[in-house]
């Protein structure tokens, strides 16, 4: 290998030295506390999931709006629209016999 690379096969005795310093303290039970100490707080199951559950109820309910939406926007281009919707999309004033027109025509 090239001196100074920075993947070589030889140990490093200063990360050795500091290895060992720390490793070989001769009492287990204080280098356990120590080992202990430096890992994050220890959750149970239910308070993991407690902290994934926000943010999944927010990613299922965005799911859900959105494949809502799809399938609304399919269906209206497989259905045509109802006869209530063709009559109240004109814009003039409402005829009596034409209201019942549309209303004895949905009833079929």
């Amino acid at each position: 290998m090239i001196p100074g690379e920075p993947f070589e096969s030889e140990p490093d005795p200063e990360l050795g030295l500091l290895l060992r310093r720390h490793l070989e303290t001769g009492d287990d039970a204080e280098f356990a506390a120590r080992v202990q100490a430096g890992l994050p707080d220890r959750s149970t199951q239910w308070e993991i999931l407690a902290r994934w559950a926000r943010p999944g109820i927010a990613a299922a309910c965005l799911g859900a709006a959105l494949m809502g939406y799809w399938v609304g926007l399919r269906e209206m281009k497989r259905t045509p629209p109802e006869p209530a919707a063709e009559f109240t999309a004109t814009g003039q004033p409402s005829d009596g016999d034409a209201l019942l027109s549309v209303v004895l025509a949905s009833d079929q």
